[in-house]
């Protein structure tokens, strides 16, 4: 099978994750036999591809150009976010270079690639997978959260006029310019009726889905398919089996944002006893405040950037780890992580966060808007060591059953085999 995967794949110096998700379907594809093929945008960070990088369409920093203040720059960021020419051509170009292609898995390509790509994949007949990462077709903000108010905004959810919203409120980047853009962008592609030239989309999430189906998706065009992640063979974690325990500290690591509930747990934090320690790895637009909410509080450190390997070893020593995010996670590799680690997960019950999380078996659940909650639960996972052993070994072992890269690929293929045999 020849498989041509879309998206752009910078990541953020600020988010963490072992598994890029897009770089290991690849992966996984090329083990089983397919044939690969990558096509993204010029940017530094898109995962490289010898064969087709030739054909990838320009760089373009919308971050510096806005920067910027002028009006051309403004006008040019509108007009590559909605539709790229560039891509269109870079892809009609590649696609007749390499010769058919059986499928396309596109990623991440909103704002960058563009839906202008999909014209050249429709008029080969070449059925089309959409990836959903995030609410990025639904919301002009990607997702669902008003930062200046810090809270859960589903304004927009129903599209339409309702995206006006956008600007109004100025959700994106608190930035009326950037705001209009996003609401533009999005109704454009309502307009252009986008998500009807997708043969099919993959959720990580039930949630996810079902967010899309109330926003009028065709429910019978999502599929729910769970990320994955390697297990490593060795258990990796400390056990009173290998002779130590875990450290006495639980773990926060992400981007330090007000969507990830970060004033909640720190708050929630201080009524936890001295011994127990709570690590807040990662970087973000809120750290300067939480530094100051948390002055004072001896067991509450915060590590700043951590190098991803370094991550991993302080991940392993913890007792547990901490999703405590108030806007609708769609399925945090946070919690991957931990449980391919076999560490218990403290979540959020919001978003997908509770279908990986399940009380009592691979960790507990609390109400984002309750820090005292949080605290509660927080404690009392503290306090016995002994189920924090085994709701992560549970976790590990579902994580193995569940979550494997087996698993995966065995569904992906199944997709794969239905649009193909069909179009």
């Amino acid at each position: 099978m020849r498989h041509q995967a879309s998206g752009y794949y910078p990541g953020l110096p600020s988010s963490y994750g072992v598994y890029d998700t897009h770089r290991n379907v690849q992966g996984l594809l090329r083990d089983s036999g397919h044939e690969v093929f990558h096509f993204a945008m010029r940017h530094p960070k898109s995962i490289p591809c010898p064969e087709t990088e030739k054909y990838w369409p320009s760089n373009v920093d919308y971050p510096e150009l806005l920067k910027r203040g002028i009006i051309h720059s403004g006008l040019k960021v509108m007009k590559r976010t909605m539709y790229s020419s560039e891509a269109e051509d870079c892809m009609t170009r590649l696609l007749d270079e390499i010769g058919p292609v059986d499928i396309a898995h596109v990623h991440n390509m909103m704002h960058h690639l563009t839906p202008s790509i999909f014209q050249p994949l429709r008029k080969r007949k070449i059925p089309i997978i959409w990836t959903l990462h995030d609410f990025s077709l639904l919301c002009p903000n990607t997702n669902f959260f008003d930062q200046k108010r810090g809270r859960l905004c589903a304004k927009c959810l129903k599209g339409g006029l309702r995206f006006a919203f956008a600007p109004l409120l100025r959700c994106k980047k608190s930035s009326l310019s950037a705001s209009l853009m996003a609401a533009l962008e999005s109704w454009r592609h309502r307009i252009r009726k986008v998500p009807q030239k997708i043969d099919m989309f993959i959720s990580p999430s039930r949630f996810l889905k079902k967010r899309f189906v109330e926003a009028g998706f065709n429910r019978n065009k999502i599929e729910v398919m769970p990320n994955f992640g390697p297990v490593p063979p060795e258990f990796p974690r400390k056990t009173p089996a290998t002779g130590d325990m875990p450290e006495n500290y639980a773990l926060f690591a992400g981007r330090l944002s007000p969507e990830k509930g970060l004033t909640t747990l720190v708050g929630a934090w201080r009524g936890m006893p001295p011994e127990a320690i709570l690590r807040i790895a990662g970087t973000g637009p809120i750290e300067d405040e939480l530094r100051a909410f948390a002055k004072g509080t001896a067991n509450i450190e915060f590590l700043g950037y951590v190098e991803p390997e370094k991550l991993t070893g302080i991940r392993r020593r913890a007792r547990y780890i901490i999703v405590s995010s108030t806007c609708w996670e769609n399925a945090p590799l946070t919690v991957l992580e931990a449980f391919s680690d076999g560490i218990p997960v403290l979540g959020s019950n919001i978003g997908g966060i509770p279908e990986m999380v399940r009380p009592g078996i691979t960790g507990e659940l609390f109400d984002p808007n309750s820090p005292e909650e949080l605290r509660d639960a927080a404690l009392a996972m503290w306090r016995d060591p002994e189920k924090c052993r085994i709701l992560g070994e549970n976790a590990r072992n579902i994580a193995r059953s569940e979550y494997s890269p087996e698993l995966h690929i065995k569904r992906l293929e199944e997709i794969y085999s239905s649009l193909i045999n069909t179009r």
